[in-house]
């Protein structure tokens, strides 16, 4: 089902319950901008840190314009799943001194256009949502009761001539009229907001509340002692007011306060975004990020590396021709995993997606990547048991456990970013040092050639002659020492901090000149007492 601002608030209460009898969710997003350019490459020397590093300014600039969230219920009695997918489309706000910003890149317009993206649906129809930090600032300012004010202030021409016709016919309506009430439509809740406080302001002897049955409409008694009637409390206003500019805050919110498992696939980039999304300004610190991002879903769950060390046990013929989200999910779908053939849960999907549905689709992604951590849950449980039967939620969770809070690093020198812990360390084979013989500067695309045809490589200039490579394998970095062991052109070896660093040379020198330095003053010292 498609969320947008026109059906947030009716669906909301549904939202909730579903959520509240999920077992996991899964999660997918889209994004304004794909992190592209030589400097952003996926590089093997890349650890998490080094990733985050990277990536932290740029990623600041991008937006979620989609989340997908899937509930998955398990039917006991069917021993079956209950899929319910959303798929809630996203537009920034401005509030006050509150300016939400993003990029797009032409690529990624591109890539949208070619999966059918509705730009008008982002446009028009998307919700609005706030950071904990910009909610915090929000708040501070109706405990300060400066809120009323900051808004006036920066209030656009457009918006003052509207709020001055209104307290026109405020002004007219108690000057002329005879009804007793005059009400208006108000779509924006900014403005229905700013509208209930200048008339109170203006007209301090009428009364203001919302109508019921439509919160569009404000309200307005000409007597402020009518009876059965009472003005709306300004902390109903102002409580109001932030359920309708948190939007999808709300639900975000909700997600952390239910702790229900999140699972996704290849959800790095995604876990920087939700905290600049939804948290608030990216720390520089990389440690506190991801403590960051715990707090917020403390049990995430990568399909992507999850395959990815699963497949190992499979022979070359019966695993999945990629781990990419698509393939893997065909090929559960398919029934080509010949270790899930008995006992499998069914999966039903409640609200069936468009008939035009299609990858890169955030609610249909969400769904997938939780159609794939079953069935991958249901070999892990059948594997700890000992026999292929039908397996709870419970079971999947607890085999599944030792890949939790592991995020997917791709083609980087370790396996996956540990939002708990520490990050393993590297799996890659040690760094090779690249000299050259014959050239005075070391050409980097030349000798990236040369070893390309060895295997997967990245290579980084480490001085004016030198270069430094990461080989994916062990076996690719011994072919490379193998044929390059007499080479006439390039001098490869293994690379060493004490020997080809100049920081590591200079600690061996000083350490040298201080050891001798204080080898000569005991000779020194033991020649001037022999003399006395």
């Amino acid at each position: 089902m498609e969320i947008t601002k026109n059906n947030f608030s009716q669906e909301l209460d549904n939202i909730t319950k579903n959520l509240k009898q999920s077992c996991f969710v899964g999660f997918d997003a889209e994004f304004t901008a794909i992190l592209s350019g030589e400097c952003f490459n996926h590089r093997l020397f890349h650890t998490s840190k080094e990733r985050y590093d990277l990536i932290k300014n740029e990623v600041s600039k991008m937006i979620m314009t989609q989340v997908g969230l899937t509930m998955f219920q398990y039917e006991r009695e069917q021993d079956s799943y209950i899929a319910v997918g959303y798929t809630f489309h996203l537009c920034p706000q401005t509030f006050g001194d509150i300016d939400q910003s993003f990029i797009f890149q032409a690529s990624t317009l591109r890539f949208l256009c070619k999966h059918k993206f509705n730009f008008n649906k982002f446009i028009y129809d998307g919700l609005p949502y706030l950071s904990k930090t910009e909610e915090k600032l929000i708040r501070q300012q109706i405990n300060d009761k400066t809120l009323f004010i900051n808004l006036i202030n920066s209030i656009n021409m457009d918006d003052e001539r509207t709020l001055q016709q209104y307290c026109s016919e405020v002004s007219k309506w108690l000057m002329n009229g005879e009804e007793e009430t005059l009400y208006f439509d108000i779509e924006n809740p900014v403005m229905r907001y700013i509208v209930h406080n200048e008339i109170r302001l203006r007209f301090p002897d009428v009364l203001t509340t919302d109508s019921l049955g439509n919160s569009n409409k404000v309200l307005i008694y000409r007597d402020k002692n009518v009876e059965g009637a009472n003005s709306a409390p300004i902390t109903l206003l102002e409580e109001n007011l932030m359920s309708n500019i948190l939007g999808f805050s709300q639900i975000i919110n909700l997600l952390a306060e239910h702790k229900k498992p999140i699972v996704g696939h290849n959800i790095f980039l995604d876990t920087v975004l939700l905290h600049s999304q939804f948290i608030g300004p990216l720390p520089k610190n990389y440690s506190v990020f991801k403590k960051n991002i715990n707090n917020l879903f403390p049990v995430i769950f990568d399909t992507k590396y999850i395959s990815h060390e699963m497949s190992r046990k499979l022979a070359f013929d019966e695993t999945w021709k990629s781990n990419a989200l698509q393939d893997l999910y065909e090929y559960f779908l398919d029934g080509k995993c010949k270790r899930l053939q008995t006992g499998m849960n069914i999966v039903k999907i409640k609200i069936p997606f468009d008939v035009k549905q299609s990858y890169h689709e955030a609610g249909w992604d969400s769904y997938c990547s939780g159609y794939c951590f079953i069935r991958l849950g249901h070999w892990a449980a059948c594997e700890v048991s000992g026999k292929f039967r039908p397996v709870g939620p419970k079971e999947k969770l607890a085999a599944l456990s030792p890949f939790c809070n592991k995020v997917n690093m791709i083609r980087g020198a370790v396996a996956y970013m540990n939002l708990v812990n520490n990050d393993p360390p590297s799996h890659r084979p040690d760094l090779l040092h690249v000299k050259s013989i014959k050239e005075r500067v070391i050409n980097v695309g030349k000798i990236t050639s040369v070893l390309a045809s060895f295997g997967s490589v990245d290579i980084k200039r480490y001085g004016s002659r030198t270069a430094l490579v990461a080989a994916s394998s062990r076996n690719v970095a011994d072919k490379i020492l193998k044929q390059f062991r007499n080479d006439r052109d390039y001098r490869i070896a293994p690379y060493s901090f004490v020997k080809h660093s100049p920081v590591g040379r200079v600690a061996v020198w000083s350490s040298a000149i201080i050891t001798g330095s204080i080898l000569l003053m005991f000779i020194h010292r033991q020649f001037n007492t022999k003399l006395l």
